[in-house]
């Protein structure tokens, strides 16, 4: 008869129904899973600690589930090209970045599956240290040396670098080889300050003209000056 509905056709709008209903179903089941899944590895509590030593740093966050990331970073915000992974997936996170440059900005953002966490858009900073400053070096003083007396035959004892122990009127290293060649012994202190003065040029070697304890080249001088 007409307008009758078959039992067939009645069976096929139910199945239908059914497969509508479990499609919009299973649709929202992923959603809400893939919802949970996102809100799960937000990272927060992002803390970022420069070690002393300038080179070195880290940064901790934690996540309300398990999971594994990554730390983006760089000199600029916009070229985060170093990389430091994670070893396993947890939710109290802690990355090592090295080797860094000491009293340099660095720049940062974590990064879990395809998800990016950063501050707001602009990536996480900090500042290395400026590291261990380049140790002084200790300045030795210079010892003193005794000036040879000016008066009086006292003998002297040792070797030094202002006797001119050959007299010749120049005090230099041959001075001092020929008293070490002698064992180092004594040697007559310089020529009383009240000595006269001979006659001629060759009279003014081994004589402290000036009296400072030392016999040199400006002895000679001035004692040939006083001759003319």
């Amino acid at each position: 008869m007409k307008g009758k509905i078959s039992i067939k056709t009645v069976i096929v709008l139910v199945i239908l129904v059914l497969v509508g209903v479990l499609a919009v179903l299973g649709v929202g089941a992923v959603q809400t899973y893939m919802s949970g899944a996102a809100a799960g590895s937000d990272a927060k509590n992002v803390i970022a600690n420069p070690n002393s030593d300038g080179k070195s740093a880290s940064v901790a966050w934690s996540t309300d589930k398990s999971v594994q990331g990554v730390v983006e970073y760089g000199t600029s915000p916009a070229s985060l090209l170093l990389r430091s992974l994670e070893a396993d997936p947890t939710t109290d996170h802690k990355v090592s970045l090295s080797p860094l440059k000491p009293n340099t900005s660095y720049y940062f953002r974590i990064r879990i599956g395809d998800q990016v966490y950063d501050n707001s858009g602009i990536p996480y900073s900090f500042k290395t240290k400026p590291g261990d400053a380049v140790p002084t070096m200790a300045v030795v003083p210079t010892p003193s040396i005794a000036l040879i007396p000016t008066t009086g035959t006292t003998l002297v004892s040792g070797c030094d670098h202002t006797t001119d122990y050959n007299h010749d009127g120049v005090v230099n290293s041959i001075d001092f080889i020929n008293c070490l060649k002698n064992g180092g012994g004594t040697v007559p202190s310089v020529v009383p300050a009240t000595t006269v003065l001979p006659t001629g040029s060759n009279s003014c070697a081994g004589i402290d003209f000036d009296h400072n304890g030392v016999i040199n080249s400006v002895d000679m001088i001035k004692c040939l000056q006083s001759k003319k």
